[in-house]
């Protein structure tokens, strides 16, 4: 939740940073992300062994299921049709050994009730939710005095390039710049070389 937190910095405290970058994330969640996070916690929470959260031991089951309803959103829908999860290192890689390996190790050690407070703190991620806004994301965005690059995944599943589109709008001097990619929410984080080539040329002329 870094671009979230980083918007909530140039909200809270408008004359303390110099610059913010802010990759693959809003300065809100909104409805349909709130949908998708009940989605997976959903997931998680329908294996027995949850036991509304007082298990004793972690409720395996339910934190594979989530897993795997995560995966499905974090690439492009383009990203999976070319097979981008190949390997020349494991020619004989299947995408069933994908799916598996995700199912089993997206998150090794997870705790289910740390994950469910993890996506509801996402879910109730809101700028306008600051002191002095009234609720209002318009009028925090527009409170905003700290440059601003603002650089969504152009497949992002999670924060569509859209709610980022909407965003700019109001962030006085901002610049928007989505991140040419199909690895999806991934490639804020530089998971291809192009995407990291990328980020790193545009971020640091914005540096300078």
């Amino acid at each position: 939740m870094g671009a979230q937190q980083a918007f909530q910095w140039a909200v809270s405290y408008p004359q303390f940073c110099d610059h913010i970058v802010a990759t693959s994330g809003t300065a809100k969640t909104y409805g349909h992300g709130m949908v998708r996070l009940e989605g997976q916690i959903a997931a998680l929470t329908a294996d027995d062994a949850f036991q509304n959260g007082d298990y004793k031991t972690e409720p395996q089951k339910g934190i594979e299921a989530f897993a795997v309803v995560w995966t499905g959103w974090l690439y492009s829908q383009e990203w999976w049709r070319k097979e981008l999860w190949r390997d020349p290192a494991k020619p004989n890689l299947t995408l069933e050994q994908v799916l598996n390996d995700y199912r089993k190790n997206f998150i090794p050690g997870a705790d289910a009730n740390d994950l469910i407070l993890q996506m509801r703190t996402w879910e109730h991620h809101d700028v306008g939710a600051t002191p002095g806004f009234n609720g209002d994301v318009t009028k925090a965005l527009a409170s905003i005095k700290t440059p601003i690059l603002y650089m969504p995944s152009a497949t992002d599943l999670y924060f569509p390039v859209g709610d980022a589109q909407f965003e700019a709008a109001y962030i006085p001097g901002v610049v928007l710049l989505p991140i040419p990619s199909l690895w999806g929410h991934t490639a804020g984080a530089g998971s291809s070389p192009a995407d990291e080539k990328f980020l790193n040329d545009r971020i640091s002329k914005f540096l300078k």
